[in-house]
């Protein structure tokens, strides 16, 4: 028998490596003769940078450049070939900020754009820049002043390349960036959410970043009007693309003033990964998230393995920490999901227990799936 494990993180508890080491040491527990095909996936959020360091076996290097709020730390870029991956929840993300530090007047994409000089100082043609997790709400701005982008006030002073800045922008100048004149940069992100409005970043993404509900209109407007000036030089309509409003209009800066392509992170690293072709070999598939639910099917990892397994009619059983909407779980195809973590448990403990829960539940299970599989 083959299986292909293929999980995505389990946020504050597995990295979707360490995830498909623990559904390993369940199977062959069970019977140590079953192969295991080992996928571990992201969705261009927190972790995807190792998942695809890991799957096209390159390196990881760490540099000195700014974080979230402009004090240095040490962020990684992984290298493989000539392609540089970014992440940007390991130099501007949340992950990096105490609870009472997330502020998003205060946060900034600057480290990213100092991320993107070493890459191309280091010989790299195409960038790959991961955009979840991200703390900031600045359109962009500090990504692209780092790269010598002008964006100025009424006095022609360059502005604080936080969502502050965005507040006080008059003109924008040098719009064209030289250093990416034959760069390719994809953007790999989970979202379609445009620039600006009720379904833009400030509104959707703002609150979970520290934005206050009585300034969601005012940023929203401020995003607007820096939309819309930079549109109008670039002579394009990029603020209603679908993703521009990704890691707080992040992708709008990548999309309009560096010429970069958007995709699905799913549809990256399960290329990347060559996860279609292992699954066509295989006799059943595992998958696993934090938490699967209803939400499951727009876009989450889990769902897009599905997917593909369903086009070779290979079954699929899921694994989660919290499971919920059982019914629905099984209309998209899943065989069966089942949660690691006993009801009882306290939700500290299961995340500090997460490995072993996996890999018991995985080896308490495995009679049950090559039942199903083969009844």
């Amino acid at each position: 028998m083959k299986i292909v494990v293929a999980p995505d993180s389990f946020k504050e508890s597995m990295s979707a490596s360490e995830a498909a080491k623990a559904m390993h040491s369940g199977i062959v527990q069970y019977d140590s003769s079953i192969e295991t095909i080992l996928k571990p996936l992201a969705d261009g959020g927190e972790g995807t940078l190792q998942t695809l360091v890991d799957a096209m076996q390159g390196k990881v290097e760490y540099y000195d450049v700014h974080g979230p709020l402009l004090k240095m730390i040490k962020a990684p870029i992984g290298y493989v070939d000539d392609i540089a991956i970014i992440e940007c929840a390991k130099v501007c993300g949340l992950e990096l900020l105490k609870e009472e530090e997330k502020d998003p007047y205060k946060t900034s994409t600057y480290g990213l754009g100092e991320l993107i000089q070493i890459a191309i100082k280091n010989h790299a043609k195409t960038l790959m820049i991961c955009l979840g997790g991200s703390a900031t709400n600045d359109g962009g701005i500090g990504m692209l002043e780092a790269l010598g982008v002008q964006i100025l006030d009424k006095d022609h002073h360059q502005v604080t390349p936080t969502m502050q800045g965005l507040l006080n922008i008059d003109t924008i100048n040098n719009i064209d960036i030289p250093m990416l004149s034959k760069i390719n940069i994809i953007g790999v992100c989970d979202v379609t959410n445009p620039l600006c409005g009720k379904q833009g970043a400030s509104y959707i993404y703002g609150p979970q970043k520290g934005l206050k509900t009585a300034d969601l209109a005012l940023i929203d407007e401020a995003m607007h009007n820096y939309g819309q000036l930079a549109d109008k030089l670039l002579n394009r309509d990029y603020r209603h693309f679908p993703g521009s409003g990704a890691a707080g209009g992040l992708g709008y800066a990548l999309v309009a003033f560096m010429h970069a392509k958007l995709r699905a992170g799913f549809d990256v690293v399960s290329e990347v990964s060559h996860l279609e072709e292992a699954i066509q070999e295989a006799d059943m598939v595992i998958v696993g998230e934090g938490k699967i639910d209803r939400q499951t099917q727009y876009g989450k990892t889990p769902y897009g393995v599905l997917k593909i397994a369903q086009k070779y009619h290979k079954p699929v059983f899921a694994y989660a920490g919290k499971v919920e909407d059982h019914d629905v779980l099984n209309a998209l195809g899943f065989e069966n999901v089942y949660a690691i973590s006993p009801s009882d448990m306290a939700l500290s403990v299961a995340l500090k227990l997460g490995k072993e829960n996996m890999q018991k539940c995985i080896f308490t299970h495995m009679q049950e799936m090559i039942n199903e599989i083969y009844s």
